[in-house]
């Protein structure tokens, strides 16, 4: 076995599996300390013994010191292991210790030692799999004092979900969508404003799981494999599930107050959450240096440059999401620290809440569906727009501008006469609509129809009697019929 590439690559796998934290190192580099507050336990690697005697005053001086070591390491200890890497043969329980502190020594001298380590079979063929790195590799990482560094080393299973969640999710709609338009994202769950204040709450969330192409996800799954690691090394999988989550409806929440014009998909609101959540973080420690704070906003940089040379990037999200991040992280350092300002921070963040709701149930609404259908339009797709009338209608979110527009399509592909039927039609759902009177006000006057045209107008100017365009088109009827008279 080699040992010193064990011995680093034991402790290795010791601060990224078992979220042990690095204490100290005596300066041989023969002797490691790691912590586990959580579990109040310290784990001590040791190499280079060469007598039981040295095991014996290693357990006797930690009884004899370890309530100075628990005020060192602001921890209270219920278990200290340690881990001799070395050849020379003891019995465990000659060492063991159970008062005033539980204690206990392992030996590892072979493989089969070390898998009696690790425990778990993963995780024990991860340590034995073959590989060229030196144990200056292994060491390096257990060192380094770049709190970076030390954060991207953990193992973050909730990083890796949510990862492998948004990644799946994407292959799937490769394997039954041709094409990611904005009707095919809507009907997956985008978010836009005029189905949410229409109840469909769900979109949400579901629009944090979707992207628009590659580049998108690519993106945002770059940062939310480097910026979900750092936040849930230090809060744990679920804390970080949660900032992510409440940035992510912050940003939405944002977003539909200001944008009720497009869809919107994507994970980088809940990312710019945890962001924000750094950048809480290194507010309240301080323990952050000028490098690495500047190595942060350099990131932020890139991502806000790279944002804006990517189309379809939703700004109030990002924003959105960074300010819900920050808020979040300080609502929960505060509830144990200062109950004064938690209490700040949770009414500013109750108050912007309800804003955002009164803002998004109150801002003119406009009907998406319409907008697709006229974008098609003006992209002379009439195929898309018709497949989009059609669609609409089928959910039941249509309204007089869907037949309007309905009816354009069909004179255009078709003959004028079916136009008028699907104006009709429309007239049929929507009896109060003074746009569809209009057009068949217009359309009987261009086939020489004053009178049916003038019955058609001043319906229209009833139900809408302001309308300059509609007392136009009635004082040209009326002169005209005048004339002819």
């Amino acid at each position: 076995m080699d040992t010193e590439k064990y011995f680093w690559k034991s402790i290795y796998y010791f601060i990224k599996y078992y979220n042990f934290d690095f204490v100290n190192i005596d300066k041989n580099d023969s002797e490691v300390w790691l912590i586990h507050k959580k579990k109040n336990t310290l784990a001590i690697f040791r190499k280079e013994i060469v007598s039981n005697q040295e095991i014996q005053f290693d357990k006797a001086k930690m009884i004899d010191n370890y309530k100075q070591f628990e005020n060192e390491l602001n921890c209270k200890l219920k278990n200290i292991n340690y881990y001799y890497f070395t050849e020379q043969a003891f019995q465990y329980d000659e060492f063991a210790e159970s008062s005033p502190i539980k204690i206990d020594c392992v030996r590892i001298a072979n493989n089969n030692d070390l898998h009696k380590l690790i425990h778990q079979h993963l995780l024990t063929k991860l340590l034995f799999k073959k590989d060229n790195k030196l144990s200056t590799y292994y060491k390096r990482r257990v060192l380094s004092n770049n709190p970076i560094d030390k954060h991207m080393l953990r193992f973050t299973p909730m990083t890796y979900g949510l990862i492998t969640v948004n990644v799946l999710i994407w292959l799937i709609m490769i394997l039954y969508l041709n094409h990611f338009s904005d009707v095919k994202l809507l009907d997956l769950g985008g978010l836009v404003h005029f189905n949410v204040v229409h109840g469909e709450w769900y979109r949400l969330i579901t629009s944090m799981f979707l992207h628009f192409n590659f580049e998108h996800i690519l993106m945002n799954m770059l940062s939310l494999f480097i910026f979900g690691k750092i936040v849930e090394s230090i809060v744990g999988p679920l804390k970080m599930l949660g900032i992510y989550i409440i940035s992510g409806l912050l940003g939405n929440f944002i977003s539909l107050s200001f944008n009720i014009h497009t869809v919107s998909v994507g994970a980088s609101g809940a990312i710019f959450g945890l962001i924000g959540a750094i950048f809480a973080m290194m507010f309240v420690s301080k323990t952050f240096t000028r490098k690495v704070i500047g190595q942060m906003l350099i990131a932020l940089l890139v991502l806000i440059v790279l944002s804006l040379f990517m189309s379809n990037i939703n700004i109030m999200a990002h924003l959105g999401g960074f300010i819900g991040g920050v808020l979040i992280t300080l609502i929960g350092y505060y509830f144990w620290t200062n109950r004064n300002l938690f209490w700040v921070f949770l009414i500013i963040l109750l108050v912007l809440f309800v804003a955002l709701q009164v803002r998004i149930f109150t801002i003119k609404e406009q009907n998406i569906y319409d907008k697709l259908i006229e974008d098609a339009i003006l992209d002379y797709d009439y195929k898309e727009a018709s497949s989009i009338v059609n669609h609409t209608i089928d959910k039941g979110y249509d309204d007089d501008r869907t037949y309007y527009l309905k009816g354009l399509i069909t004179a255009t592909t078709s003959s004028r006469a079916e136009g008028m039927a699907d104006w009709e039609r429309g007239l049929k759902n929507h009896p109060n609509s003074g746009l569809l009177n209009y057009e068949l006000a217009i359309a009987n006057r261009a086939l020489d129809d004053n009178e049916k045209a003038l019955t058609y107008v001043k319906k229209a100017l009833a139900i809408d009697s302001n309308n300059n365009n509609y007392q136009n088109l009635k004082k040209e009827l009326e002169k005209t019929n005048e004339s002819r008279n």
